[in-house]
């Protein structure tokens, strides 16, 4: 027999958890507007071949991609992430202006390993400045997704910063993409295991010992310091010249608190070129919760014109950031603020006019569409922890004076409908 549930990796949210996702959404997308970034949207399906092409996601990551034949034998691709189909808009498109400054909330599948915090289709929030080379695009968009977690009620995050670049000078050989994709795992196999992996990779333990001894320093003026000292390539300068501007830049936003140069940094897509960025939360169980970086090479291989466009953008993600927020919220089941209950059959067409006058001035109301008694509508009501309750019976309804309970407090008041409005706008906005 056929189980009728969901797919592995995915999942339904009742209206306690939609809630809160929405909320959430809500607010990212207030700060994102703020900082002066747009919706702008793609599909959830793209051609198998903007992904799986050497310029996107790379060989190791493609092995996670839910990729199937439609019905006339197209190979398509779910989403994997909203980065590479933001190039192909862009290439698509280039008669946008620039810089180009977008945001997209949207959902991505990943046939990943479940975790905590971890699923196979999940959600994330971009923003994304196409067109501008400056590290002020690159500290913006720090910025802005630092200044979302922080209104959001996080205050034990930190950005840790790096530049790819740099990481191209200290690591040596051909196989530099392998060595940083085991890099990446540094935090989720520790020390040792990325050493272990990295001689499997044939590197030697000299080798392996001088990368250590670089990345593991500490403290932002100690590490640009012994960066100076040791860069030779131009290509090193550079991204140490990009770092330091961007340290600067920083520094304008938020105090050194939030954010540091983290050498050991490496983000495992194959895609970013220069700086890239990782917000961690003191909860190390959770992992990071944005990552992100700068893609200059990426939309020129979509486009008919080979000039390089510069971006940089970073995800924030949601279910990560959900598993932090569950402890800290409020649990609400419903989005309604008042029930309007009539007490019997004859006050149900009051019940419909007041529910009405309520929703006129901005409320989220609901009222008895069952036919039950009024006790069954206070159990109703409390099952979901609906704040308030206006009870519409033919004595209220005749003086206009009605009975309003607030349902946390377990308190009656007796009011008239303006008063009501007052009372409402005053605990509910």
């Amino acid at each position: 027999m056929t189980k009728f549930q969901t797919v592995k990796g995915m999942r339904d949210f009742l209206p306690q958890e939609a809630i809160l996702r929405e909320k959430l959404f809500s607010k990212i997308k207030s700060v994102f507007e703020r900082f002066g970034f747009s919706p702008a949207l793609t599909p959830s399906l793209e051609y198998y071949e903007v992904f799986a092409n050497k310029f996107s996601i790379g060989q190791e990551s493609l092995k996670n991609i839910y990729s199937f034949e439609d019905k006339s034998g197209r190979k398509l691709a779910l989403r994997f992430d909203q980065t590479v189909p933001l190039a192909r808009l862009i290439a698509c498109n280039p008669q946008i202006p620039k810089p180009f400054k977008r945001y997209e909330i949207s959902r991505v599948w990943r046939y990943e390993e479940i975790k905590r915090g971890r699923y196979r289709e999940f959600w994330q929030c971009d923003i994304d400045t196409i067109g501008s080379k400056s590290m002020l695009a690159d500290a913006e968009i720090i910025a802005c997704a630092l200044q979302a977690l922080i209104e959001l009620g996080f205050k034990d995050i930190k950005m840790r910063i790096n530049n790819r670049k740099i990481l191209n000078e200290i690591i040596e050989g051909e196989n530099k993409n392998d060595v940083l994709r085991i890099l990446d795992k540094l935090d989720k196999i520790g020390e040792n295991g990325v050493k272990k992996e990295l001689k499997k990779l044939n590197i030697n333990k000299k080798e392996i010992e001088k990368i250590f001894n670089i990345i593991s320093i500490k403290g932002n003026e100690k590490i640009i310091a012994k960066l100076e000292s040791i860069l030779k390539t131009d290509e090193g300068k550079s991204g140490l010249n990009e770092l330091k501007d961007l340290v600067e830049t920083l520094k304008g936003y938020f105090d050194e608190k939030y954010f540091e140069i983290d050498l050991s940094l490496a983000r495992g897509l194959d895609y970013y070129t220069s700086t890239i960025f990782e917000m961690v939360s003191s909860d190390k169980s959770i992992g990071s919760i944005a990552g992100g970086g700068r893609y200059d090479k990426m939309i020129s291989k979509f486009a008919e014109s080979k000039e390089d466009i510069p971006a940089v953008g970073v995800a924030l993600g949601v279910e990560r950031i959900i598993e932090l927020l569950k402890a800290k919220e409020e649990k609400r089941k419903t989005v309604t603020q008042i029930f309007v209950a009539p007490v019997s059959d004859e006050n149900r067409k009051d019940a419909l006019k007041l529910a009405k006058f309520l929703r006129e001035r901005g409320f989220k109301v609901e009222t008895d569409i069952a036919g039950r008694k009024l006790s069954k509508q206070l159990e109703y009501v409390n099952s979901l922890s609906i704040p308030f309750c206006l009870i519409v019976g033919s004595e209220e309804v005749k003086k206009g004076i009605y009975k309003l309970k607030d349902m946390d407090k377990s308190k009656e008041i007796e009011c008239s409908l303006n008063e009501i409005e007052d009372i409402l706008k005053n605990r509910l906005f």
